[in-house]
C-alpha cells in the first residue's frame, strides 16, 4: 500500500516517534547548553580535547571564529587544494 502524501517522509509510526523523540533529546540539550553556558556541540563531543578546543571555540568572537576556522580549514585540506604561497618575482638580468 502506498504512503501518503502527507506522511511520505515517516513510513510508519515508528519512524515519526523517532523523530519526535530526537528532536526532543536535542531541545533538551539545547536547554542544558544554555543552562550550563556551554555551546550546544561542546555535550556532543567524544573527548575532552575535541570538547575544550569547542567551548575555547564557543568564547571567541564571531569575527576570530571565522578567522580561525578558515586557518583550520587550510590546515587539514589535501595539498592540491591548498592555496599556494606566491612565488618572488625574479630579478630581471641587467643588460648593457
Amino acid at each position: 500500500m502506498p504512503v501518503p502524501a502527507s506522511q511520505a517522509p515517516f513510513a510508519n509510526a515508528t519512524q515519526r516517534r523517532e523523530v519526535v523523540l530526537g528532536e526532543a533529546n536535542l531541545a533538551i540539550a539545547r536547554d542544558w547548553a544554555d543552562s550550563f553556558g556551554v555551546p550546544l556541540a561542546y555535550l556532543y563531543a567524544d573527548n575532552a580535547d575535541l570538547a575544550e578546543v569547542i567551548l575555547a571555540f564557543g568564547l571567541l568572537p564571531e569575527s576570530e571564529q571565522r578567522r580561525l576556522a578558515l586557518e583550520l580549514k587550510a590546515r587539514v585540506s589535501p595539498p592540491a587544494t591548498r592555496a599556494r604561497p606566491a612565488r618572488k618575482a625574479r630579478a630581471k638580468p641587467r643588460t648593457g
